[in-house]
């Protein structure tokens, strides 16, 4: 006996309801899944970026008559070599001026404290702020707080350090073989938009490798004035910050800031007034290349308007934190070579008219 209707539209709504409510799961579930492995994501999107870029230099090897393979093996080695040459002159310099700085704290806290004992002696309308009481002591609390935590360092550095391995060996996959994952990437995409995908990547890939350039550019400048600085401020090994600072406008932003920490810190061993122009300097410095030079060269030489890379900065830092802030203007390029490629050249459908 055939069902009445009403029970088969009941039937439908019911499966309709149950076929939304499986799909809001599964939709909760893979934005739960996406926000665990976002750190994977952006890393894996960093290592393909640092891929590209380095196969402008392999296909430089290329028109030399190297091999494909050679080629890649040769780049990795300077790549690698250039890491490890920095590595070493900068990590044991920064260890042993942090032990020396840790040696050396309470003397240091107690020239700050009477440098600015005498300033609000100097400046008795300042005392207000120090407590009123004419004493910095009771200014400068928890001087010694910013070590504290040292002791769960060892973790977050070995978490690093996998990383870091997992990422460089992307990297090494990468540019020795990246067919596998082009071919894979276009298989992905239907058929009808193929070409224009193509077209996206290399748009894509030939403005990252203008972000290296441009970020070369830049480093270099940052890296001189720092040298130039620090050697007339007499802080000790300005050409190993120098070299720090040259790479460190590869992290938009953030980069100036962090390569500042240890020469700051170095230069409070010396004198606290010394320490206290030397973070002027790295803030003057930073503010300007970071906020006018960067975006203006990179811009240049990527074909994109300042204004966005300073927008994916701030978002992609705010969103992701640093790693974020690494890959913003890689993925400005990429989001600006799609949009352009699939929204803005797209076709434009006629409206028929209407007879009247």
């Amino acid at each position: 006996m055939d069902q009445p209707p009403i029970f088969t539209r009941r039937g439908a709504v019911f499966s309709s309801w149950l076929g939304l409510a499986l799909a809001a799961g599964a939709a909760v579930v893979l934005l739960w899944f996406m926000q665990k492995v976002v750190t994977a994501i952006l890393m894996l999107f960093f290592a393909v970026v640092v891929a590209i870029a380095l196969s402008a230099p392999v296909g430089w090897f290329r028109r030399r008559g190297l091999s494909r393979r050679l080629a890649a093996l040769v780049t990795l080695l300077l790549f690698f070599a250039v890491i490890g040459l920095l590595g070493a002159l900068v990590v044991p310099r920064v260890a042993s001026q942090l032990v020396e700085l840790l040696r050396e704290l309470p003397e240091v806290v107690s020239r700050l404290q009477a440098q600015i004992n005498a300033l609000l002696t100097r400046y008795p309308d300042l005392q207000a702020f120090a407590g009123g009481n004419g004493q910095a002591a009771e200014s400068v609390p928890g001087t010694l707080e910013i070590f504290r935590g040292l002791s769960g360092a060892s973790l977050s550095l070995l978490g690093f350090l996998a990383l870091t391995l997992i990422f460089f060996t992307i990297v090494v996959y990468v540019v020795i073989d990246p067919r596998p994952i082009i071919r894979a990437y276009y298989g992905s995409l239907p058929v009808a938009h193929r070409r224009a995908g193509m077209r996206a990547y290399r748009r894509a890939s030939a403005a990252v490798i203008g972000w290296t350039e441009a970020s070369f550019v830049v480093g270099a400048i940052q890296a001189v004035a720092v040298f130039v600085f620090l050697s007339l401020m007499h802080v000790p090994g300005a050409l190993v910050w120098a070299a720090l600072a040259f790479f460190a406008d590869f992290i938009p932003r953030i980069g100036g800031y962090v390569m500042a920490f240890p020469p700051v810190v170095l230069s409070l061993t010396i004198d606290p007034m010394t320490a206290l122009w030397v973070g002027l300097f790295y803030l003057i410095s930073n503010e300007i290349l970071g906020s006018v030079v960067a975006p203006k060269i990179r811009g240049a030489r990527m074909r994109l308007h300042p204004v966005l890379l300073i927008f994916f900065t701030l978002a992609f830092a705010l969103a992701f934190g640093v790693l974020g802030a690494i890959v913003a203007t890689p993925a400005a390029a990429f989001a600006a070579a799609y949009y352009g490629e699939f929204y803005l050249k797209r076709p434009v459908r006629r409206v028929p008219r209407l007879r009247s």
